[in-house]
This record gives C-alpha cells, sequence and structure tokens, in this order.
C-alpha cells in the first residue's frame, strides 16, 4: 500500500464559522449574576465579621485598602458577565456540536458526535427558577468536561441531550 499525504489548498477548507450560533438565553445572566450576589454577600459579611472582632485590623488604611479592592472585583465580574455573555453561543449540526465562549480569550469547541462518551443535563437551584438548565458533554480524550453549555431552555436541554444520546447510539452500532 502506497502511503499518500496530499496537499490540500487553503481556499477548500471547511469554514466552520459559517454556522449561525444560537445565543444563550437570556435569563441566564440573572442567574449569574444572583450567583455572584451570594457569592460577594457571603465575602462582605465575613470580611466584616473581620474588621469588627478583631481590633488590630480597625485601621482606616486597611478598610480602605480592603474596600476598593473589593468593588473592584465585582467591577471586574460585572465587566466580565457583560462583555462575556454577548459571547457565549453554541450550535448544532448533523455529525457535531460547536460552542463558542470567552471575552479576552475566545475559545471555539467543535466535538464530532462520534467522540462523545457522556451528556449530562444539569439544573442549579437558582436556574431552575428561570426554567434554565446546562448540558456538559465528555468525550474519551478527556477526563474533564469538554463542553459545558450553561443557560440552555430546560426543555431545549433536555432536547440537546436526547439528540445527542441517540447520535452516541448510532456511532455505537455502526
Amino acid at each position: 500500500m502506497k502511503y499518500e499525504n496530499s496537499f490540500i489548498p487553503h481556499s477548500e477548507i471547511p469554514q466552520y464559522a459559517k454556522v449561525n450560533l444560537e445565543p444563550i438565553e437570556a435569563a441566564y445572566k440573572k442567574v449569574v449574576y444572583i450567583n455572584w450576589a451570594i457569592v460577594y454577600t457571603v465575602l462582605f459579611t465575613v470580611l466584616l465579621a473581620l474588621f469588627i472582632l478583631i481590633k488590630p485590623l480597625q485601621m482606616s488604611w486597611l478598610i480602605t485598602i480592603v474596600a476598593i479592592v473589593f468593588l473592584l472585583l465585582i467591577s471586574i465580574s460585572i465587566a466580565s458577565v457583560e462583555i462575556g455573555f454577548k459571547n457565549k453561543a453554541w450550535a448544532l449540526r448533523d455529525k457535531d456540536i460547536q460552542f463558542k465562549k470567552g471575552w479576552l480569550f475566545q475559545t471555539t469547541h467543535i466535538i464530532p458526535f462520534v467522540k462523545v462518551q457522556h451528556c449530562e443535563l444539569v439544573s442549579s437551584p437558582i436556574g431552575r427558577k428561570y426554567g434554565l438548565a446546562s448540558i456538559r458533554i465528555n468525550t474519551a480524550a478527556s477526563n474533564d468536561i469538554d463542553i459545558s453549555i450553561k443557560g440552555l431552555k430546560q426543555e431545549t436541554a433536555e432536547q440537546l441531550k436526547a439528540f445527542i444520546m441517540e447520535k452516541i447510539e448510532t456511532y455505537e452500532h455502526q
């Protein structure tokens, strides 16, 4: 058998970017803000308790620095949610699923269904309140979650999971 490795011109490379990506649900932004609010409320409460209970920490310059850092962290979190939210989108195709995320560092994951090992539907208490769920997709190449699409309508997430599981089953029987 003769080994061949043919040249493929740049113009013949398939363009994945031509896919129309579906944005995640707008309500997911509320869920993210609620989660951050809980985290910052707990952090604020702990800091407040520390400053009240520990006398050496009751210095105005230290309290000012901590307050500035705290407000800076909140500002970065808000900016991250607002900017990053616009870039989260997904697309389902016949043979694969695509997911794009990130604002400073943008990533696009494309996972062929033939490589999918496991698909999981996840919903948090706050997400359920807004009718949202997430899909986690794992491949054999990684112990970690390869794609986690958060902010899908519960119904869409269930349909997506059923579709992916059907594709997995189809590829297993070939």
